[in-house]
């Protein structure tokens, strides 16, 4: 595989545009936001919380006016909460319009499928999972989390988008066996995996072993770093997932402990050809400025160059 099979496009979360983290100091503006990913060297970027960007048109032209791509959207959904499909549902639905109508020209967005991220006991023990049968999820709600994910899955098909399943830290789907459990009652012709390398490594996964395990499976790619001391110092005080992003989990490529250089390598190996997503998620702080977000993702960008990409 040649350095130019793999496109590498950036993501709001990474400039403090989140869906999970609400109370950051402030977040940039949807135009300055891309011209920074613009002069960057990014080629596209994922959609971030639907509206952000604006409706349809406004996505459209701000994109379009830029040369950027759109590569993705990140689509939670409660899906072991059968009594929250319908409004999960139509939710997906609206948002799959405005991916579709918002697209530019020659973009195909992959629909990033994500387990629900509001679960309490599970923010409370993220990180920490394995030693709290108490977040673990029974054996009937499995089963009617993968029923649900299939049918999500189904209607994000339905509409004309290639779907993957994104494991994420604070959800049902966080652990190495949890992982291991959904991708082995997962239907490969309806969907795939999307490999977040931080969030991988934040659940106990190896991101590079994982790399060669679901060689067959994965169809998208979030490149994200995650420094275990932090979660170390996090699960020491008994603290959760809003605790290790507020202070920095997710760091800079090449600071933390995903493996990035390995997990490049191992795609290599598999002759994976889609796109590199950067991604840091982090808050962003009053210390914080619009220069210090800008040098951060811009090293981000060069720590792939270095490896051809």
């Amino acid at each position: 595989m040649n350095s130019t099979a793999l496109p590498v496009a950036s993501a709001p979360v990474s400039f403090g545009v989140d869906e999970i983290i609400a109370d950051d100091a402030w977040m940039p503006g949807p135009d300055e936001m891309l011209d920074w990913m613009v002069e960057i060297g990014y080629e596209g970027t994922e959609l971030g919380p639907p509206g952000f960007l604006g409706d349809a048109e406004q996505v459209r032209a701000r994109l379009t006016s830029r040369g950027l791509q759109l590569v993705g959207a990140f689509l939670p959904q409660r899906f072991s909460r059968d009594e929250k499909a319908d409004e999960d549902r139509a939710w997906l639905r609206r948002s799959l319009r405005l991916i579709r109508e918002g697209a530019p020209e020659g973009s195909r967005p992959f629909a990033v499928l994500c387990d629900g991220i509001d679960e309490p006991v599970r923010h409370a023990f993220s990180g920490r999972i394995p030693e709290h049968p108490e977040a673990w999820l029974l054996a009937d709600r499995f089963e009617t989390l993968m029923a649900n994910l299939h049918r999500a899955a189904e209607i994000c098909r339905t509409e004309g988008f290639e779907v993957v399943i994104h494991p994420h830290a604070g959800t049902y789907v966080e652990t190495a066996d949890e992982i291991a459990r959904v991708m082995d009652r997962l239907d490969p012709a309806l969907l795939g995996l999307c490999l977040d390398t931080g969030h991988f490594r934040f659940g106990g996964a190896d991101p590079v072993q994982a790399v060669h395990d679901y060689r067959d499976l994965i169809r998208h790619v979030h490149i994200k770093d995650c420094k275990s001391a932090v979660m170390d110092d996090v699960k020491r005080e008994g603290k959760g997932l809003e605790a290790a992003l507020a202070r920095g989990v997710f760091t800079e490529l090449g600071d933390g402990d995903s493996g990035i250089a390995e997990v490049i390598e191992a795609l290599r190996t598999i002759d994976y050809r889609g796109w590199l997503v950067v991604e840091q998620d982090q808050s962003l702080r009053d210390t914080d400025t619009r220069a210090s977000v800008v040098a951060a993702q811009r090293r981000n960008r060069e720590y792939l160059r270095r490896f051809g990409i």
